[in-house]
């Protein structure tokens, strides 16, 4: 993992660039190690957190791939402020350009580093989601059932099985790159041109842009992907997360008043059947059933001293401690919520009435909506590394979102539920398909962040020197603001990755606009639904039903969870 991270450095700081002011490589690339680090870690507790404890389930392959995929796709989130930084440190406030960016081979051998960085970035996620995530999740594919005469697959079979359906997605993988060479995006071939020659035309126009537009074809396919994946999960995890915090939960205690309510109404209808019989015999039926009864109260009576111990913990009681810090938490996430759903719709209103139109990908061309959440980027930009903060705040939410809408509706494919994940009970495949939903959906939060923050992630705080007549006025770059020359407003890498390959296959951008649409309804649907669910308590953690594929665990096989 420090290897990845080492290769990636070394790729977005090449030689041209090493002649840099020592101000410019610290604002911009200690951050960014610093959030790296810490996104490493996020990952591997995330992993951690959720895996299987389960001896059968044991599968360190499995941890390792889903944590470098995790933080990979971690890492195309933290590198969008280092670009909006690095670009906007070009400039002063007055719009002219720094010293050190004078020279416009400085500016470009820095812009492509940036490049460089995201291309290794995707290239490693696309390697991962078609190929390394899918062999091992078919590798589990042999795993043993529960019957104890079932026998455990040797290694070779399982290579073989996951050989013979790994090459599914590779097969699928290959489509994909035949439809990004062939479909004409710079055009057509010449209409008097041989069919081996409009052949030939495809792979030179392939060769020509150095496979760019086929990188950029296979990034924006996953990032249709993770927008229905966005849409589903993080949609209903908007609201999902803060009503949770803020919702009543059936805490130790309540559970225990509910048992020991229990055990009374069985204690006294074991004693209506001994009085009925007056200590005599006692009926067949009445005996199977006084028999049951004691069993139930046995059985209660074992929870009772097992959730009178968890009462009497420190967890116990720092949860009732906490419990006010957790309402407050959970309104601020209300208040976050609210602002990104705020943002969204602006954003999107805005493009309807001020765009491009639908063959230019709905591009914004002369904005005039006010956006709360990229007024405030744009202005804690003055303050290192405010913005930087508060990006990564931002994104920490919206994955937060994420893993509370997969922990809530769990794994699904066409409504059929696969896997719920759960806290040390997520099998190896499960885990899997949870790390590959959270890669898609983190793709799809850099589409997303161009309509929350547009100013933000295009232009950061530059400026400009416009001049009416006799008069030179100060511009901040912005959507409704574009200079008349190209080079006053430097646009970020992650803006031109994105928006000019719109230009060549609109039906990307248009996709996107109307499934923002789709998203705010998602949001508002899943706010009402977890308005009403607030009515109610939520179940404590321990009285949800068990993994759709653990379920017969039993509860005092020995945990190795490495968090008891």
């Amino acid at each position: 993992m420090d290897t990845v991270k080492l290769t990636m450095t070394n790729m977005a700081i090449p030689k041209e660039v090493e002649s840099l002011p020592h101000s410019v490589v610290a604002h911009g690339w200690i951050p960014f190690m610093v959030v790296t680090a810490l996104s490493l870690v996020f990952s591997v507790v995330y992993v951690v957190w959720y895996r299987s404890d389960r001896p059968a389930h044991r599968a360190w392959g499995t941890s390792v791939i889903a944590v470098l995929g995790l933080f990979i796709s971690l890492v195309t989130s933290i590198l969008v402020p280092v670009d909006v930084f690095l670009i906007s440190y070009m400039k002063t406030s007055d719009g002219s350009w720094k010293p050190w960016a004078e020279s416009s081979e400085v500016r470009d051998s820095l812009k492509d580093s940036i490049l460089h960085a995201y291309y290794a970035c995707y290239a490693i996620i696309l390697f991962f989601a078609f190929l390394l995530i899918p062999a091992n999740f078919f590798y589990h594919g042999l795993d043993p059932g529960l019957e104890e005469d079932e026998v455990e697959p040797t290694v070779g079979q399982r290579l073989c099985y996951s050989l013979k359906y790994s090459l599914l997605t590779v097969f699928l993988f290959s489509l994909l790159v035949v439809a990004g060479i062939f479909i004409p995006f710079e055009g057509t071939p010449p209409s008097n041109s041989t069919e081996w020659e409009k052949f030939e035309w495809f792979f030179e126009e392939l060769e020509s842009n150095q496979g760019k537009d086929l990188l950029l074809f296979l990034l924006n396919t996953l990032n249709m992907i993770g927008l229905g994946l966005l849409i589903f999960y993080t949609g209903y995890g908007v609201s999902s997360l803060p009503c949770g915090l803020i919702r009543p939960t059936r805490g130790v205690r309540m559970i225990r008043s509910s048992v020991e309510r229990q055990i009374e109404e069985i204690e006294r209808n074991i004693r209506d059947i001994t009085a009925r019989n007056g200590g005599g015999e006692v009926p067949r039926f009445e005996q199977s059933q006084l028999e049951r009864l004691e069993q139930q109260a046995r059985l209660l009576q074992r929870e009772h001293r097992d959730l009178d111990q968890r009462a009497k913990s420190v967890v116990s009681r720092c949860q009732i401690l906490f419990r006010p810090f957790q309402m407050i938490i959970g309104v601020i996430f209300s208040v976050f919520g609210f602002l990104i759903f705020l943002s969204l719709l602006l954003t999107n209103l805005d493009k309807a009435l001020h765009s491009g139109g639908l063959f230019t990908g709905y591009t914004l061309q002369n904005s005039s909506l006010p956006n709360p959440v990229d007024l405030l980027l744009v202005l804690a930009q003055q303050v290192f590394p405010l913005d930087y903060i508060l990006y990564t705040v931002l994104i920490l939410f919206l994955l937060s979102c994420s893993m509370s809408g997969i922990g809530n509706l769990g794994i699904r494919f066409c409504c059929l539920a696969l896997y719920k994940i759960r806290a040390w009970k997520t099998p190896p495949r499960g885990l899997l398909m949870a790390v590959l939903s959270m890669m898609y959906i983190i793709l799809a939060q850099n589409v997303i962040m161009f309509s929350i923050v547009p100013d933000y992630t295009m232009f950061g705080n530059q400026h400009y020197k416009q001049t009416v007549g006799n008069v030179t006025t100060i511009v901040r770059c912005s959507s409704r603001n574009f200079p008349e020359e190209k080079d006053d407003c430097v646009p970020s890498r992650i803006s031109v990755l994105l928006f000019s390959f719109h230009y060549k296959a609109w039906i990307f951008g248009a996709m996107y606009y109307w499934l923002t649409w789709v998203l705010l309804l998602a949001i508002l649907g899943g706010s009402l639904y977890s308005v009403y669910n607030l009515r109610t308590p939520q179940a404590a953690s321990g009285e949800e039903e068990d993994l759709l594929d653990s379920d017969d665990e039993e509860d005092d096989q020995p945990s190795n969870n490495p968090f008891d």
